[in-house]
């Protein structure tokens, strides 16, 4: 198997200090390489301007030492062999940083802290892990800030029942490295002939994974994001997974994405994949 590479952002918060420890933690038994990014936004003034530039540069060495630092900080703390560098890279956001470097750089997963938003916050289109989650191709796993690995024996995956085998094919193939339970869902406000239809469908496909760890669970509630939390809460899951796409802009300014409202709650670490 490839050495999966994993790219982790931080801004040397406490925050992004607990994600990155997470992912060290969770990645150990597939022996990862690890990227951490940092953004450095330096705007307002005109390239031209020598001190300017005299500025950046120092800017720019400053970050790599504090990432110097961090290395070393992470290397005390967790133990393990694993390879790991620090990047600083200009940019106007994160989520426009974290697109550029992996569309160019191969990347597995892009790892982050997540801390819930305020109603004003998700009213203005979200923070700044809703927009990675929006703008990137590859996986992003969302940590929020009390989080602390010990396993991942327990995965929720929150269906829409589309493109079913797929996904269920990725979801299986990362619950075996861990040997976790995978515990499927789909919410609906009530039953029909056609949901009736996708939840037989979906028992011959399960039976088809052959994975003895695997169960599916009909749940019917008109409060989507809702339900799942209270579903996370009862089987004291490790790890929630979904399945997004590309929003429109109508999604975005009424946040109708279960994934985004989901990030905003921020109850355990939450898997974002990106829909081909």
């Amino acid at each position: 198997m490839a050495v999966p590479k994993i790219v982790l952002l931080t801004d040397f918060s406490p925050l992004s200090k607990v994600a990155i420890s997470y992912a060290l933690r969770m990645a150990a038994p597939v022996k990862a390489e690890f990227t951490i990014l940092n953004i450095v936004r330096f705007e307002g003034v005109p390239k031209a301007n020598l001190k300017m530039k005299q500025i950046e540069k120092s800017l720019i060495q400053i970050t790599e030492e504090e990432g110097r630092n961090l290395i070393e900080e992470l290397r005390s703390t967790v133990k393990g062999d694993y390879q790991i560098e620090f990047k600083a890279i200009r940019s106007h956001t994160v989520a426009e940083m974290v697109k550029r470097y992996t569309e160019k750089n191969k990347t597995n997963i892009v790892v982050m802290g997540s801390r819930g938003a305020s109603a004003l916050k998700k009213a203005r289109l979200g923070g700044t892990t809703v927009s990675v989650i929006d703008d990137c191709t590859c996986p992003v796993l969302a940590i929020p800030e009390f989080a602390q690995y010990k396993n991942l024996q327990h995965i929720v995956y929150a269906t829409d029942l589309k493109d079913t085998q797929k996904e269920l094919d990725i979801v299986v193939e990362f619950a075996r490295i861990y040997g976790s339970s995978v515990h499927m869902i789909h919410v609906v406000p009530s039953m029909d002939k056609k949901v009736e239809a996708a939840k037989m469908s979906l028992e011959a496909i399960i039976k088809k994974t052959q994975y003895d760890k695997l169960d599916f669970k009909l749940i019917l509630d008109d409060d989507i994001p809702k339900a799942i939390d209270q579903y996370i809460k009862q089987t004291k899951a490790d790890l929630l997974t979904t399945f997004t796409h590309k929003l429109s802009l109508e999604e975005k300014l009424f946040a109708k994405s279960v994934t985004r409202t989901l990030a905003y709650l921020g109850t355990i670490p939450l898997l974002a994949i990106k829909r081909k």
